[in-house]
């Protein structure tokens, strides 16, 4: 572990140290001054969509062809170097982009399809059009895409683009995951959503039942009349028996989905409720070790000295501490960063994205100050960490968590979470939050498998779109996320996953502030512009 402590230090390790990924049990791997990422411009670090020129292929020895072009993710040092082309600048971006990638769906590529409706539906930093992003989700969807239907599915719960539909939002859900709906976790206002469509069937039930009996007895009675020749026919009493047949049918249909729409066990936030009995499974640890989860790389940021804006009194504890346990308990490789400027920042997490490979785990932690958009820019939701050079009144070198969505969307690891304890932290995704839950369904070995094979991003953030606290006081070492955090990770003995994670530390967090009379809630979301796959999971490991 490299502890990274004075401005000289930082200085001389932006261009000539050797970044060393050392923890636990898995060895060191290193990156040293001759790399060509630790030379260029931090500029040249940035995520973006690279047209490359297709190979020239050759058959035999007389016969040779040109592939066609291929869209990539890259960095601009990486995009320049293969020769490819990409918008450098453009008054019209992120619209040159959709211009680029409309070719690609156009001529029926599923990847480029998925990664128009990104783009139309706004998870990308465009201005959104619903519309064109349910288009391009569909013709995706019809190809089997599966993250387009978790993104369409999204949709339909919100109602953008779309008539908003939680019934059919849960079909994609179920559709895109594989799994049943009482083991599947919506967007956390899906679940009053659904409550009133239990509800309003429950009510449909019944007035369909009061027709049916009241048309019932009427053909009863009618039958009745024709035997006794009072003036019924039988094409009356046919009529009457085709609209009881068509309340039946609606009722058997209402019936069917009210039996689908899945059970939850959670929260009551507006009733201040919160988890008290846990039913979290245990998770096969000795098969979790035993099977290719891959390396474990986390980066661990702390920073307290702002060269213009306030000092924080916690973030380097909090760093310290976690840094220790995720080396110590969970066997990361972990690099601390204490006090980093923006391009120690992103330089690290290049780095760290570099190293891992596509097998492997990534945790990003944040401890610093945390922003929104300055006044002149708030058109769209987007959140900011704030290294050590950043200027309360510009955001210049503020580092845009789109920036860091971007490198998570690249890099080849499998599994990647962030853990942002700053101001605003929930704003990182755009996704609803997922729902604080009590309880999760048994992981067999074949699900595990399941989710194993899957890509998950996640980020867990200290709070929603708002302040949080540093200290709760002048004696405080960590903060009061950061020290949930600990004592969940610290307490755990076997394998926990991201979701249990998360509803034990807002446990931990609800019952310490409540205590003071402070409110401030975690929040969980994936971060589908970084290609989280449904059933993708995270998990800490102990030793």
């Amino acid at each position: 572990m490299i502890d990274i402590t004075t401005a000289s230090t930082r200085a001389t390790r932006a261009t000539t140290a050797v970044l060393l990924l050392c923890g636990g049990l898995l060895g060191c791997q290193s990156l040293d001054a001759s790399d060509p990422s630790m030379k260029f411009d931090i500029s040249d670090l940035d995520i973006v969509d690279c047209i490359v020129e297709g190979a020239v292929r050759q058959i035999g020895s007389k016969f040779t062809y040109l592939e066609p072009p291929r869209m990539a993710r890259l960095t601009e040092f990486e995009c320049a170097s293969l020769g490819g082309t990409f918008v450098a600048y453009d008054p019209t971006e992120p619209n040159a982009v959709i211009e680029k990638w409309l070719p690609f769906a156009e001529s029926g590529n599923v990847e480029a399809q998925h990664r128009l409706g990104l783009l139309y539906e706004g998870v990308m930093g465009a201005d959104p059009n619903y519309e064109k992003a349910v288009h391009w989700y569909n013709q995706a969807v019809k190809n089997g895409h599966r993250e387009s239907m978790y993104a369409l599915s999204v949709l339909y719960e919100k109602g953008l683009g779309v008539e908003r539909d939680i019934i059919k939002s849960l079909n994609l859900y179920r559709q895109g995951s594989g799994i049943a709906g009482d083991s599947l976790m919506l967007s956390s206002d899906a679940y009053d959503q659904i409550a009133e469509a239990k509800k309003s069937l429950a009510s449909e039930i019944a007035s369909i039942t009061l027709q049916r009996n009241a048309l019932n007895a009427q053909l009863t009675q009618m039958s009745r009349d024709m035997k006794q020749h009072k003036g019924t026919s039988q094409d009356q009493i046919g009529a009457l028996q085709s609209l009881v047949d068509q309340l039946n049918a609606k009722m058997e249909q209402k019936q069917e989905t009210l039996v689908a729409l899945p059970t939850y066990r959670l929260i009551n936030k507006k009733a201040g409720g919160r988890p008290t009995q846990f039913s979290f499974p245990e998770l096969p640890s000795k098969v979790m070790r035993s099977r290719a989860m891959g390396k474990f790389y986390a980066l661990v940021i702390g920073n307290n000295n702002y060269q213009t804006m306030p000092t924080l009194q916690t973030a380097h504890n909090d760093a310290r501490r976690i840094a220790k346990i995720l080396s110590d308990r969970y066997g990361f490789s972990t690099q601390l960063l204490l006090d980093a400027n923006e391009e120690e920042l992103k330089r690290a997490i290049h780095a760290l994205n570099t190293v891992a490979e596509e097998q492997d785990n990534i945790l990003i932690y944040f401890a610093g100050h945390g922003e929104k958009p300055p006044p002149s820019d708030r058109s769209r939701l987007a959140g900011y960490w704030l290294p050590t050079n950043a200027d309360a009144d510009s955001d210049v070198n503020w580092v845009d968590n789109w920036w860091i969505t971007n490198h998570l969307d690249a890099a080849k690891a499998r599994r990647a979470f962030v853990i942002a304890d700053s101001c605003y932290g929930g704003v990182f995704s755009s996704d609803l939050p997922i729902g604080p839950v009590t309880e999760l369904p048994t992981l067999s070995e074949r699900d595990l498998e399941k989710k194993l094979a899957r890509k998950s991003r996640f980020v867990l953030a200290s709070g929603g779109d708002s302040p949080v606290l540093d200290a709760t006081g002048p004696t405080s070492e960590h903060s009061v996320f950061a020290s949930a955090l600990i004592n969940v990770l610290e307490k755990n003995s076997g394998s926990i996953s991201v979701v249990e994670l998360y509803g034990r530390v807002f446990d931990h967090m609800y019952d310490t502030l409540s205590r003071m009379g402070l409110n401030q809630e975690p929040e969980l979301r994936v971060i589908r512009a970084a290609g989280h796959q449904s059933e993708g999971d995270f998990f800490f490991v102990a030793n």
